[in-house]
């Protein structure tokens, strides 16, 4: 299928699909499965897989995107693919990721970009900071103002921390610093944290993450959630629903800022055996 077949496969298949009110803010969390480093079974070849969540991107059409895991020629793809709606949110430095290494060389793979709606927003700033000299670690920032309404601005932030446990502990202490930093100069800005956070919500380090900062996952908010109970990690080779197991795939909001109407997990035999992560989202209405 092409990205018009697919995006109408997509839209039949799903409820949700457009917002309840269009003046809610969606956002969305999607791990690709990087084109390096495919160790789980998926059924299609690196170009159909993004071609498959490109469609999921502009069926539910997010204001404001953040992937993990995304290599270098699935950043290219991606970027065309989605041109017509998005655009990546650039630092500084001219890429989407240029972080200089401690022995001078630049890291040139994009491993966690964010795509926002270039119809509705444009980009103020942007910074990207890797947790580790080498890996696929780190978070990505930037500052939007809407076009509709150029009072208002919004700041969309995604992570993925280390997968592995010993390590993640530091790389939430350092997300919690950068969210600490946000909240302080931008008091009145709305936050959206994606990721791959590679822990639950009920861990330690990641309650300590938010705390103080009015800023909960939105799966525990939502007002209508499909979430909660949902393992959507590794779901081409498991049951989608794992027993005692919850999701690890979260988008933070702001609640002091907003109230989160919905959380979807998007989850069907087309898109599930093209990454090893459901895509998900919450819409969120601004107070």
């Amino acid at each position: 299928m092409d990205i018009k077949e697919l995006c109408a496969f997509f839209e039949k298949e799903h409820q949700n699909v457009k917002k309840d009110d269009e003046s809610y803010i969606r956002i969305m969390s999607s791990n690709v499965y990087g084109d390096g480093c495919i160790t789980v079974k998926v059924d299609w070849t690196n170009e159909d897989r993004t071609d498959i969540l490109s469609a999921v991107y502009l069926t539910f059409l997010p204001d404001f995107i953040g992937m993990q895991e995304v290599c270098e020629g699935q950043m290219q793809r991606f970027t065309e693919r989605l041109k017509d709606v998005y655009a990546p949110a650039i630092t500084p430095l001219g890429r989407y990721q240029n972080n200089p290494t401690a022995d001078g060389r630049r890291v040139t793979q994009c491993f966690i970009p964010i795509f926002y709606n270039k119809h509705k927003y444009e980009q103020i700033t942007s910074h990207y900071r890797l947790f580790y000299v080498k890996g696929m670690w780190g978070f990505h920032w930037a500052l939007y103002r809407s076009k509709e309404n150029p009072e208002q601005k919004f700041i969309h932030a995604n992570m993925h921390p280390s997968s592995h446990s010993e390590r993640n502990i530091p790389n939430f202490t350092e997300m919690r610093r950068e969210l600490v930093h946000l909240r302080r100069h931008y008091p009145k800005v709305p936050i959206f944290l994606t990721g791959d956070y590679n822990a639950e919500y009920w861990t330690d380090k990641f309650k300590n993450m938010f705390e103080g900062l009015d800023m909960v996952s939105g799966v525990l908010v939502a007002e209508k959630n499909d979430g909660l109970q949902m393992f959507n990690h590794s779901i081409a080779n498991m049951d989608f629903y794992a027993p005692n197991r919850t999701t690890i795939d979260h988008v933070g909001v702001t609640t002091d800022l907003c109230d989160v109407k919905l959380h979807r997990v998007i989850f069907d035999d087309v898109s599930r055996k093209a990454t090893d992560h459901c895509p998900m989202f919450v819409d969120v209405k601004l107070k």
